[in-house]
C-alpha cells in the first residue's frame, strides 16, 4: 500500500496535466472552402490560356460543369440556365454584378453530350425576352491526363522440341532496365477535353484566346 504523499502519487498528478494539454493542443484541421483556379479545373497548361483564364476568373463569376457519359442532359441544362439566370434586380441596383460564365467541360468521348446540353441551353437563352435572348460562346481544347494501369504483359515462353522426344525447354524474355524501373507504376496517358464557355455577354480575355460565336446580330 503507498503511503500518503509517496513519489509516485505526485508524478502522476504531475504528468496527468501535462497529457491534457497537449492532447488539447492537438490542432483540428480545417477545411478548405477555397475554390481550385479555373485553369487548374480545366486542366489548362499553355501559358496564354491559362493567362486568359486566370483574368476571366478574378472579373467573372464562374461555375464549372463537368460532363460524363452518365450525365443526365435535361439536368445539365437546368443547371446552366440557372447559373446563367439574371440576378433578381435589387441586386442589380446594390452592387456591380460580375459576368456569369456557364463552363461545360467534357473528354472527348463525351463532346457530343456537351454540344447538345450547350445547344439545347442556348436555344432556351434565345427565348428569353427579357435580357434580350443573346449568348456569347467559345471553346477551347485541352488534354487531360489519365492514369492506365501499365500492362506487365504476360511472361512468353516458348517450347522447343527436340526430335519426338518430350523434352522442353523453357524460355523467358528479360525485361530492360527500363521496364524493370517502371514495373508496377502506373503509365500516364493524355485524354483529349472540350471546354465550352457560354454567357450573356460578351468576354473580352476569352474572345481574344478562342475566338466568339453569338447570336447577338440576330436575337429579336
Amino acid at each position: 500500500m503507498t503511503a500518503p504523499g509517496s513519489p509516485r502519487q505526485e508524478t502522476r498528478a504531475m504528468d496527468s496535466p501535462t497529457k491534457r494539454k497537449r492532447a488539447d493542443t492537438v490542432p483540428i484541421p480545417v477545411a478548405s472552402n477555397k475554390r481550385p483556379r479555373l485553369d487548374a479545373s480545366l486542366n489548362i497548361s499553355s501559358a496564354e490560356d491559362v493567362k486568359a483564364l486566370q483574368a476571366v476568373d478574378s472579373k467573372c463569376e464562374v461555375h464549372v460543369h463537368s460532363v460524363i457519359s452518365s450525365s443526365k442532359i435535361q439536368k445539365k441544362v437546368s443547371s446552366v440556365l440557372r447559373c446563367l439566370a439574371p440576378p433578381p434586380k435589387s441586386d442589380v441596383a446594390s452592387a456591380i454584378q460580375k459576368t456569369r460564365v456557364a463552363v461545360l467541360r467534357a473528354k472527348a468521348s463525351d463532346a457530343g453530350k456537351l454540344i447538345s446540353i450547350a445547344e439545347i441551353a442556348k436555344r432556351e437563352l434565345a427565348k428569353e425576352k427579357d435580357d434580350g435572348g443573346v449568348w456569347f460562346q467559345y471553346i477551347s481544347l485541352g488534354e487531360g491526363i489519365k492514369e492506365v494501369p501499365r500492362d506487365e504483359g504476360s511472361t512468353v515462353i516458348e517450347e522447343t522440341r527436340l526430335g519426338d522426344g518430350d523434352d522442353k525447354d523453357d524460355f523467358e524474355t528479360m525485361k530492360t532496365p527500363f521496364e524493370r524501373a517502371v514495373e508496377g507504376r502506373p503509365r500516364l496517358r493524355g485524354i483529349p477535353t472540350m471546354s465550352l464557355f457560354l454567357c450573356r455577354a460578351s468576354v473580352e480575355e476569352l474572345k481574344r484566346r478562342y475566338g466568339e460565336q453569338t447570336n447577338a446580330g440576330t436575337a429579336a
